[in-house]
């Protein structure tokens, strides 16, 4: 691993502890080791996109003109997943630019929106989200612990790797059950 991705994951690690959010890492680490012995990307992989995801979020926290506390970054297999909402075009094309100057990264997948979320929105998606992932956890043949649901604007993204074209199909029929008519973004993969 290279020595950048490590230091910025430890600056990452301690933003959270000294944000108050050590539990959130803590917890993390237990629900990342519990992943681990589900994800079909080998360890290797699963470290690399680790190390990716931390240092394009780490240079987003410290750059002025992104707001980087709206940006969900999901990386699979060095392919970077940007999520959320940010105020302007040029924030979203610096956080893609951000993404692109961090090494390993095969491609780019910027679905930033453009706009404002107001706070009951913001509740809206987080409580969607929570019903979402709640009957993904229900179903014994969907691995929810590969799968990251975000809801933003009332937009759906389901970003994940799942071992066949069934699980792919169940789980986004039951995104859809739950959404209802709100639009769905795939981002799932399956195992090859």
């Amino acid at each position: 691993m290279n020595f950048r991705y490590l230091f910025s994951f430890f600056v990452l690690i301690f933003a959270f502890i000294f944000a108050g959010c050590g539990a959130a890492v803590i917890g993390g680490a237990a629900y990342g080791g519990h992943k681990g012995a589900t994800d079909q990307r080998s360890i290797g992989t699963m470290m690399n996109d680790s190390a990716i995801s931390t240092t394009i979020k780490t240079k987003m926290i410290t750059d002025e003109f992104i707001k980087a506390r709206y940006i969900d970054v999901d990386v699979l297999n060095g392919v970077v997943y940007l999520i959320g909402v940010v105020e302007s075009s040029y924030q979203r094309r610096m956080a893609a630019d951000i993404a692109r100057g961090v090494e390993g990264v095969r491609r780019i997948e910027n679905q930033l929106l453009v706009g404002k979320t107001s706070v009951s929105q913001i509740l809206d998606d987080t409580i969607l989200t929570s019903k979402i992932r709640t009957e993904l956890l229900k179903d014994p043949d969907i691995r929810s612990t590969n799968i990251d649901v975000d809801t933003n604007n009332n937009i759906i993204t389901v970003t994940g790797i799942v071992k066949s074209q069934k699980e792919k199909e169940k789980t986004l029929y039951i995104v859809r059950k739950v959404g209802g008519n709100r639009q769905v973004v795939d981002n799932l993969t399956v195992a090859k």
